[in-house]
């Protein structure tokens, strides 16, 4: 466990493994589909719908990594990813910018607000990865968060979430890439299944999207929790959580908050034309 400010440093400044660096490499194939988000913005829920529209609703894995494999952290789980997947389409997950996945295939994107994406991360490695009493939450927003990417090695830990968001949304990639608010999931779960299912290709039965609709639910996902946690050195990741909105309210101080603002506006505002993240929820929203 990261004890203090240095050790945190340390983390970021660890660039990528080979192994990491032939599966970003690797080509795929176009009927292939990654989820790729910035971290806690959904990742393990949208794999969930996915792996349950494409199986019929099969639960049986021991872990979803196992049939849904990280591309640029699966060779530290012992994944294969070029062993043969049981369902179709195949599908990936991965926390990388756009520009940074693997070459083909179709992309699956969840935005969320930033302030309650912050605030999911911190809690989610508060604990495992270092001490919340000695690591605040203006640290990890500072280290991580904010920290320009292009200034330092590549690694899944150095994730600037603007950078990451405009990345994902300053290119045209024809059809090829879906963009989904973790708010309207939240909202309409059923009707972000419709659309994740359309942009796959696939054309459910009203039966299968109830069934995975309801499988992807936190009451079901928290009670099979062992099937979405990830094993690390210092313990277990809990990826089923509430996820509430507007938890960023209650949790983040008004200087944080306007550290958080003056960002959008540095990297968002000038590359996308969006004043604030409600514009740009507004843009992909289900109801459009």
């Amino acid at each position: 466990m990261i004890e203090t400010e240095e050790q945190l440093l340390q983390n970021v400044s660890q660039p990528f493994e080979a192994q990491a660096l032939q599966a970003l490499a690797e080509p795929m194939e176009a009927t292939e589909v990654v989820i790729s988000t910035f971290p806690k913005c959904g990742t393990t829920w949208a794999a969930q719908i996915a792996h349950g529209l494409r199986s019929a609703g099969d639960v049986s894995f021991g872990n979803i990594s196992e049939v849904f494999p990280w591309i640029e952290m699966g060779y530290r789980f012992g994944h294969d990813l070029s062993r043969p997947q049981k369902f179709s389409p195949h599908l990936f997950k991965s926390h990388m910018q756009l520009s940074e996945l693997p070459p083909g295939g179709k992309v699956i994107n969840i935005i969320r607000n930033p302030g309650d994406t912050l605030v999911s991360y911190y809690n989610f490695w508060s604990g495992v990865l270092f001490d919340p009493d000695v690591i605040s939450i203006e640290m990890m927003a500072r280290q991580f968060f904010l920290l320009d990417r292009s200034s330092g090695p590549q690694n899944m830990f150095r994730l600037n979430y603007y950078q990451h968001l405009v990345d994902f949304h300053c290119a045209d990639y024809d059809g090829q890439v879906l963009y989904i608010a973790y708010e309207d999931m939240k909202l309409n779960l059923p009707a972000a299944v419709r659309r994740i299912a359309r942009f796959m290709e696939l054309d459910p039965s009203k039966i299968l999207q109830q069934k995975v609709v309801e499988q992807a639910t936190f009451g079901f996902m928290s009670r099979h929790k062992e099937k979405y946690q990830e094993l690390v050195p210092g313990g277990v990741l809990e990826m089923v959580v509430t996820g509430r909105v507007g938890d960023s309210k209650q949790k983040i101080s008004a200087e944080l908050q306007s550290e958080l603002d003056q960002a959008w506006q540095r990297y968002v505002t000038p590359m996308l034309g969006y004043q604030n993240y409600d514009q740009l929820h507004d843009s992909v929203s289900l109801s459009r």
